[in-house]
């Protein structure tokens, strides 16, 4: 993408939209909607694959919730 405004027929420039689309079913996804699911393989020389989604379908994929990074809360004395 050009990152100048290029100049029209009329001469005003136009402002640019990045729209997300299911990579799955081809909808469009919503602002603040959707999921990003990228697969790694353990052979290193595969590469990588990434993948944009949008909830029904982030929901349907197979695979198990993984627990959040970092230190875990302090309890609190009741």
């Amino acid at each position: 993408m050009l990152s100048r405004n290029l100049p029209v027929k009329g001469g005003f420039p136009l402002a640019r939209k990045t729209v997300l689309v299911c990579d799955n079913c081809g909808k469009e996804v919503g602002e603040g909607k959707g999921a990003t699911l990228r697969l790694t393989f353990t052979d290193a020389r595969r590469g990588a694959k990434q993948a944009d989604l949008c909830d029904n379908c982030a929901g349907d994929m197979p695979g198990r919730a993984v627990a959040r990074r970092g230190r875990r809360p302090k309890a609190v004395a009741a």
